[in-house]
């Protein structure tokens, strides 16, 4: 392996397809930083519209292969194969053909695994999936969701791709948050204004995942020849985590970057605008005292080797546009 990183997102079951979403975003949205939700679509099946299409098949598509013992335990298995003609994989108008097995629980018949197989699909000469399930409580109902997916591909180039999805838990949606009546809008911050800032709480490159939220605080009051006080220190400055990957070979180091989206003002001591958010455009100045990475500097990028805690002693320097 040469390199790996991690994308955490929301993910919501629709009538033809899942929904993706950042964490603690507030909607279901396709908008998103760098295109990142777009590239977590394309991988979009990995749960559940390999199974519903097998299922909306014409005929009885499984053959039983009686009982196999797995990594997993001891599982009912059958096989089938879907023809190109009647395939959906990929989307798209040019269609491959798969096979497969599905293991169910003996005693119950509960759906446990699905492995698919397909060749020839685009720049690889193979793909493979596999999606283990587990029964879960939802309210007073015991239903089945994936738990882990994992998808293997074998580019023609010779290059290798394995993406895992794990299950971790489900939620009701949420009632969206009511704007406060009367709140102030901020007039917009100057361009060119720069201001240090430290995250809080930590990022870990341990823990730390694309799409995680980043908070930063401003470290010092700023003044402005025309406006005056422009941010307070205490202000904070709120963002995602728009890049996060680990580089395996030939040596070990973390790409970093981050992207602010919008600026809570008045946080600071003093303030006069008190907790009320705008849109921001940042770009990184600094990073501290860590090794730069050229292509990433100024788009919010950090460069790192090896594993880093950035916690509330380590300052970055941002500029607004």
């Amino acid at each position: 392996m040469e390199w790996r990183s991690r994308l955490r997102l929301q993910v919501t079951a629709g009538a033809d397809a899942e929904e993706f979403a950042f964490t603690e975003a507030s909607l279901f949205e396709r908008n998103d930083v760098g295109g990142l939700l777009r590239a977590a679509v394309a991988g979009n099946g990995e749960f559940s519209v390999f199974l519903r299409n097998l299922m909306a098949g014409d005929g009885n598509p499984f053959q039983p292969r009686g009982l196999l013992q797995t990594p997993i335990g001891q599982l009912r298995a059958f096989g089938f194969t879907v023809p190109a003609e009647k395939s959906r994989f990929p989307s798209g108008p040019a269609r491959a053909g798969y096979r497969g097995t599905l293991f169910a629980i003996p005693e119950s018949g509960d759906l446990k695994r699905l492995t698919l197989e397909a060749d020839d699909v685009g720049d690889a000469c193979r793909v493979q999936y596999t999606t283990d399930y587990t029964s879960t409580r939802i309210g007073d109902r015991e239903i089945v969701l994936p738990q882990s997916s994992t998808m293997e591909v074998v580019n023609r180039d010779g290059t290798e791709l394995r993406t895992e999805t794990y299950y971790s838990g489900c939620r009701r949606p949420s009632a969206p948050a009511v704007a406060a009546a009367g709140a102030g809008e901020p007039k917009p911050l100057p361009p060119n204004v720069r201001f240090r800032v430290r995250f809080q709480p930590p990022i870990d490159s341990e823990t730390a995942a694309t799409g995680d939220p980043v908070t930063g605080v401003i470290r010092t009051t700023v003044k402005d020849k025309q406006s005056g006080i422009v941010v307070h220190a205490g202000d904070r400055v709120h963002g995602r985590i728009a890049l996060i990957e680990e580089y395996l070979a030939p040596d070990i180091r973390w790409n970093l970057a981050i992207a602010f989206q919008t600026i809570e003002r008045g946080v600071g001591e003093h303030g006069i605008d008190q907790g009320v958010e705008q849109p921001v455009s940042l770009v990184a100045v600094s990073i501290g005292d860590r090794t730069r990475h050229e292509d990433a500097v100024g788009r919010g990028g950090v460069y790192f080797v090896p594993n880093v805690l950035l916690d509330p002693k380590f300052e970055t320097e941002w500029e607004t546009r």
